[in-house]
């Protein structure tokens, strides 16, 4: 674009940096910013030095290329900066808010147990979508087939982008429960207890709290109770097994869930019981049982670091006609 009759004016004061342009008819007057400023400057020096009348310019065509301030229609206001590049907790915002958009046809609500532990696995989408179906598949979710398919978008894409710019989280809220499940003969009770030196609980419908925390005894002829296998490991801070843990009745999931946070002691029977670091429940399950699906509670499922479903493999399959067995 060149000098035309749209010009017919341009004059530049100095002092508050205000630039007064009159074009297409039109009058403008804008204060401008520094890089706009130069700009002006040096084109409006190149007329002064070349002696040319801007007035008497306007009536002819010029050979003189306009700059960006003038060309296109001319704003009335100074001329818009770049945007400042966003800081990580802008970005990371943003990414939460997406978050919570993303999960409202599907009635949830992003946890801060849930959010803490995708973040830890955001950078890995294969890792962050793996725990989103079994965290849902894991409750006996309605909604598992439709967030299963609806995580695959550009959409979620973007969402684990953002949350991952900002890094690991400072720390990490769940650690002291796990599950494997999958179907019988996957190897996931096997592993369970290769991490726990073979400590396991096999869990049952009948089993109360009273019945994890102790072992009933007789003392000098008296009934008394022993401290259970699952309490000597939260003193002792060592991991346990506990095998069908999806048959406990609601009282003992519950209890569970108690020991499940952060909570370094609680009463039970007027006595202190102390859960010292390492301690750490693996619970293994079967999900679905003649056709049933036994899912656990979404406050157990919430306090999960880890959520691992197993299923049969070729290789394994395999064992049962060689008789060598692959783990998962």
């Amino acid at each position: 674009m060149y000098i035309n009759h749209d010009l017919t004016e341009l004059r530049l004061t100095n002092n508050n940096k205000t630039i007064h342009i009159v074009y297409k008819g039109g009058r403008y007057l804008s204060t401008i910013g520094d890089s706009t400023w130069r700009e002006a400057k040096s084109f409006y020096d190149s007329l002064r030095r070349m002696d040319i009348d801007v007035r008497k310019l306007a009536m002819d065509t010029g050979k003189i290329k306009l700059p960006s301030f003038i060309t296109g229609e001319m704003p009335t206001e100074t001329e818009t900066e770049s945007a400042p590049e966003k800081t990580k907790e802008e970005i990371l915002l943003e990414g939460m808010t997406a978050l919570l958009d993303f999960f409202t046809e599907f009635d949830f609500t992003p946890s801060y147990r849930f959010t803490n532990t995708l973040a830890y696995l955001a950078k890995k989408a294969n890792n962050a979508k793996a725990y989103i179906n079994n965290y849902f598949e894991l409750m006996g979710s309605s909604y598992t087939a439709e967030i299963s398919e609806k995580i695959k978008s550009k959409e979620f894409s973007q969402i684990l982008k953002n949350i991952s710019q900002y890094g690991e989280p400072s720390s990490r809220v769940n650690n002291r429960f796990k599950v494997y499940f999958g179907a019988a003969g996957t190897g996931k009770t096997t592993l369970a207890q290769t991490e726990t030196e073979n400590r396991c609980i096999v869990c049952n419908s009948s089993m109360l709290p009273s019945d994890l925390m102790e072992n009933f005894v007789f003392t000098d002829g008296k009934p008394d109770f022993n401290p259970s296998m699952l309490w000597e490991c939260m003193e002792q801070g060592k991991p346990i097994v506990m095998d069908e843990i999806n048959l406990l009745p609601f009282d003992s999931l519950r209890f569970l869930q108690g020991i499940a946070d952060g909570k370094q002691s609680f009463l039970y029977k007027n006595r202190e019981v102390h859960i010292k670091d390492g301690f750490k429940i693996i619970g293994t399950m079967n999900l679905t049982i003649g056709g049933v699906t036994y899912g656990l509670p979404e406050p157990l499922v919430d306090r999960c670091e880890d959520i691992r479903e197993f299923k049969l493999s070729p290789e394994q399959l395999m064992g049962a006609v060689t008789g060598n067995f692959v783990g998962a």
